[in-house]
């Protein structure tokens, strides 16, 4: 299904639909996956039902993204660093957000189409 963008939209507008939910499951995923936590001890500490994360593990939910943010090595050892924050207890709510914009950012020009400029003549 392609979403369709108005073109008044500001760009944490798109990533807020389009690139966040795949940020939020990775990081249910390392959790759980390479962390080894539980289903519920993942939905209690991401403060999310267990039915949300068993979603994001069968990438139910979560969006087409998952996969790159896993997959990437950098992208990779940005939500493991976030993970290991939240299983730390050692979590700064106010910098969270700010990291997954980091990634979100990275993200999005890992796998957008960069516009190609047609030379110009001097």
């Amino acid at each position: 299904m392609k979403e369709t963008i108005n073109f008044l939209s500001a760009p944490c507008e798109i990533a807020v639909r389009k690139y966040v939910p795949s940020i939020r499951a990775s990081i249910a995923i390392v959790l759980v996956r390479d962390y080894g936590l539980s289903i519920y001890r993942a939905a209690k500490l991401l403060k999310l039902t267990p039915a949300a994360v068993s979603n994001y593990l069968l990438k139910r939910r979560g969006g087409g993204y998952i996969d790159a943010v896993l997959n990437d090595r950098e992208l990779y050892e940005m939500v493991s660093k976030i993970a290991e924050q939240i299983i730390s207890g050692n979590v700064d709510e106010e910098r969270i957000p700010l990291y997954i914009c980091d990634i979100c950012k990275k993200l999005r020009l890992k796998v957008e189409p960069r516009p190609t400029v047609p030379d110009t003549p001097c």
